[in-house]
Parts: structure tokens; sequence; C-alpha cells
């Protein structure tokens, strides 16, 4: 019975320590877990935009429509041009207009609708509730700088109108070419208003865009950034420290404000 008795002690006591080992383990591991999640969250939102522009892409090389407008904003809509008034607008021998001669789309474009039924808008930041992430650019900060334009066309031949200022748009330091971008921060970790260009939240991702609609993806990578300094006064953030050759290099390009690039 003694023996019995002092088993049974022995196993309470291994108890108590296992429960305490998990108390311990559960107070550190919980913020990454918890970040892990949040990291997920946003990464589920910036490919559900990313989906949302490909199926756009591919109605335009099926010749469903001859152009479309995607507007990136918390409301991810549309405007779409038939393949008839895209080529009475950028292809027709007679047609001599702004938009042929200088082969540019603008934001609400003539000759071009919106069909919400057929071509539905994506709600996302603080239009959704659902949503994990606020966006720049957004109707949350002033203009005129406000959405990003995607002119989506077969050949990739028509562009946004570069005088346009409502586009945001940034440098890429390994080429020196301007990319407008979709900017999405996590809404645990961010504000509505803070989320914006220059900004460097724990959880943070940009996309981008070449004529072609070909997406790239970039993460924020805070330890990155920490190694690299923007200059002062610069017109975007993401100009590289003067001494290159200290900085790192991402799949052989370098890039600054510590967004990583996504394969």
């Amino acid at each position: 019975m003694q023996q019995d008795q002092n088993i049974k002690g022995f196993t309470i006591l291994e108890l108590l320590v296992v429960i305490a080992i998990l108390g311990i383990f559960t107070v550190v591991a919980y913020p990454n877990i918890s970040k892990w999640i949040d990291d997920r969250a946003v990464k589920k939102d910036v490919y559900d935009v990313i989906n949302y522009i490909n199926e756009r892409k591919n109605e335009i090389q099926s010749g469903e429509y001859g152009m479309h407008l995607v507007a990136l904003n918390t409301r991810v809509h549309t405007y779409s041009m038939s393949t008839k008034n895209y080529f009475n607008t950028y292809k027709k021998v007679g047609s001599n207009n702004y938009f042929k001669n200088n082969r540019v789309c603008r934001y609400q474009q003539p000759n071009t609708s919106q069909n919400t039924s057929r071509v539905p808008n994506l709600e996302i930041g603080s239009r959704n509730n659902n949503s994990s992430s606020h966006v720049y650019p957004s109707s949350n900060h002033p203009s005129p700088k406000h959405f990003s334009l995607i002119c989506i066309t077969k050949d990739g031949t028509i562009r946004h109108e570069n005088n346009n200022p409502k586009n945001v748009n940034v440098r890429d330091p390994s080429t020196g070419k301007y990319y407008d971008y979709y900017l999405f921060c996590s809404k645990n970790y961010s504000t509505a208003q803070n989320c914006k260009e220059g900004a460097q939240h724990d959880i943070m991702y940009r996309i981008t865009w070449d004529r072609f609609v070909n997406i790239k993806v970039y993460k924020y990578n805070k330890k990155l950034s920490l190694r690299l300094s923007p200059k002062k006064g610069s017109r975007d953030s993401l100009k590289l420290s003067t001494n290159r050759k200290k900085l790192p290099k991402i799949n052989g390009k370098l890039f600054g404000n510590g967004m990583n690039y996504m394969k």
C-alpha cells in the first residue's frame, strides 16, 4: 500500500512538471504562432488579388474583351472595353485620337464600362471586415494618389497614362524602372492610415507588375531592412544605401527597404 501511494505521488509530481513546461512553451511560442497565422491570412489576401488580376488577364487572352482597366484600391474593380471598341480606339487606321497616338489608358476611360454581374468587384481592406489586410493605395489616404491602375491587353502595348498623378509607383533599384504597386499590411500590426509606402510593419507584402501584367510579390523583411538606409528626401523609400557591396542579394538582385522578392 505504501508503495502504491509513493507511485501516485511521484506521478502527480511529474504531471505538474509537464504542465509547467507546457506553460512556459506556450508563453514563448504563442507570439510566433499568432504572427504566423496573421502572415498566412495576409498572404491569402495577396493571392486573392493576384488571382483576380489573372482572371481578368485570361478574359483578355481568350478574346472575351479587348481591354480591362483594373483599379486597385480598397475596392478592386474593373472597367472593360469590348474588342470592337478596343480596335476602334487603338487599332483602326482612321482613328487619330489621343489614346491611339500615346498608347495609354485612363481611369474610367471613354468606351469602357463596369459590369459587376460579369466582372465582380473584390472588396478588401477597410471595405471588408473579413479581410485581414489594410491596403495602399486606398480611399483611407488623401487624393490625388489613391489607386493603382493596370491596363490589360493581349499584346501588352497599352500602359496607364504616366502623367496621371493618381497612380502610385516605386523604383526597383536593380533595374532603375518605376513600377505601379499595391501594398498589403496586417490589420493586427498597422492601421489604415499608416499602411503606406515607406512603412515598416512586421507583416507587409507588395505586388508589382509590368506592362504584360507579369506580377511579382515582395515580402517585408525586418532584419534586412535594418541593413538598408533609404536616402532622405528621395522620391521613393526604396533607395539603396550608397555602399551597395555591403547589401545582401535577393535571388541575384538587390532590393531596398527590406522587401524580399518571393518566387
